[in-house]
């Protein structure tokens, strides 16, 4: 595994050995989790070791740092599969929406077991904790990643900067925009990674782009003056020509060769191919004599 150049070496250390499933270094993960989203970088590896942590350790799994390297991965490879990487290790309680696995007790508690023996399973923290729109905002990013993959920029923006019209219910539509607004606060410059992602996408895929079109698709209505983007001198924008596809430039016209012996005008010359016009210019009885 290739170290990244922002990864501390320590971590490096812990995700290339074998203490990368020991769960007491989960916390040296969550740490580096929280530096990526405060510093606008992104380790793929080491987000997946630390997922692969909460799924074989259920009773130490963070639904915040989870919601986190989904989101990371998200706006930092939008149009890559890191998304459904990340998306594979969550565990049963974000892929079907069941109940929290129990937080951790402190062992600081120890000495109150007596004390605590006839309290509900959920006063001393050993019941499942109740979910709080963790397994909806999977959903949420699950279709925002769909809209992103399918290109549907537009869409992409709207939904990630308003709510959902269909919302399975007013109390936990708030617990969504709630987290995904929490997530879009931590993590530093989110909306410019996915802005320079799709601007080279714009660039692979058009000549000329409108104006308005292009701010549609960087979701940048209202912005002034537009962002400088990653746009070359092969993707111009234009405030009055369409979007016009790279795929779309106009065939070659090709000149059909002439018979022997008919007169060719000056624009059907210049088009000939050499030997065609050496034979034109020779004419008919010349061709023949050359050729005996």
């Amino acid at each position: 595994m290739a170290p990244t150049e922002s990864r501390p070496a320590h971590i490096e250390t812990l995700i290339s050995s074998v203490d990368r499933y020991n769960p007491g270094n989960c916390h040296l993960l969550e740490d580096y989790l929280q530096q990526q989203l405060s510093q606008g970088t992104y380790d793929l590896h080491a987000n997946l070791a630390l997922l692969k942590l909460y799924q074989f350790n259920p009773s130490i799994l963070s639904p915040s740092a989870s919601l986190s390297a989904l989101f990371l991965s998200l706006t930092h490879a939008p149009l890559s599969p890191d998304f459904t990487l990340c998306l594979s290790l969550l565990s049963d309680s974000f892929a079907v929406g069941a109940a929290l696995p129990p937080a951790p007790r402190d062992d600081d508690d120890s000495d109150d077991d007596d004390d605590e023996e006839d309290a509900p399973a959920a006063a001393k923290g050993g019941g499942p904790r109740e979910p709080k729109g963790e397994f909806e905002t999977v959903q949420r990013l699950k279709v925002l990643s769909t809209l992103l993959h399918a290109r549907k920029f537009r869409a992409f923006w709207t939904l990630v900067n308003h709510a959902s019209p269909a919302a399975s219910g007013e109390e936990k539509e708030e617990q969504v925009r709630g987290l995904v607004e929490g997530l879009k606060a931590s993590a530093t410059g989110w909306d410019e990674r996915v802005r320079d992602e799709v601007a080279r996408e714009v660039e692979r895929c058009f000549r000329s782009v409108k104006k308005e079109t292009l701010v549609a698709f960087l979701g940048t209505e209202g912005a002034s003056p537009l962002p400088s983007l990653p746009l070359c001198a092969s993707c111009s924008l234009s405030s009055h020509s369409t979007p016009t596809p790279l795929d779309s430039t106009p065939p070659r016209t090709r000149h059909r060769p002439a018979r022997p012996g008919t007169q060719l005008d000056p624009q059907q010359r210049r088009g000939a191919h050499p030997a065609e016009r050496e034979q034109h210019a020779q004419g008919p009885g010349d061709a023949r004599a050359h050729r005996d």
